[in-house]
Parts: C-alpha cells; structure tokens; sequence
C-alpha cells in the first residue's frame, strides 16, 4: 500500500492535507456524472494506524488516484511511501 504517514499528533497536518484532496476532487466528475469526494475516505479520527503513524492512503486501484496527485504539492507527493499494512 502507498501513503502518506503522520504522526499520531499531527492530526491537524493529516486533515489539512485531506480536506485539501477532498476540495480538489469536489471539482472533478466521474464516469455517469459520479462526484468524486476525500470524505470517510481519509480523517484522523478514523485512520490506520502503522507503527504509531496515522495512515493516509494513497490507493493507486483508486480511479481517484490521479486527481489525488494532481491535488497534492511535490513536496506532499515526496512524503509517498511503500507500507505492509498487515
């Protein structure tokens, strides 16, 4: 899995970073008119936790998965790692 990992006390970095993604895709229209959203996709409040880092999925199967780039900064792409999730 690729994500963007924070500390467990940088929720106000993880939900920036998501409400930003969740503006970007408000802008864009799926396939039949589908309205792409960041909402219960990603918060700090319910994500993955990974050796005590809150885990921001960067889902690359996502057909949102390219707006999501487009949405982020080249610094924030840079923050993109490789995890196992088990």
């Amino acid at each position: 899995m690729r994500a963007i990992l924070f500390t467990q006390e940088n929720t106000d970095g993880f939900n920036a970073i998501e409400q930003k993604i969740h503006n970007y895709l408000l802008t864009k229209v799926g396939e039949n008119g589908f309205k792409y959203s960041a909402d219960c996709w990603s918060d700090s409040a319910n994500a993955l936790i990974h050796n005590d880092s809150l885990v921001m999925p960067i889902d690359e199967s996502e057909p949102r998965y390219t707006y999501i780039l487009e949405s982020l900064t080249q610094e924030e792409k840079d923050l993109i790692e490789d995890i196992n999730i088990v």
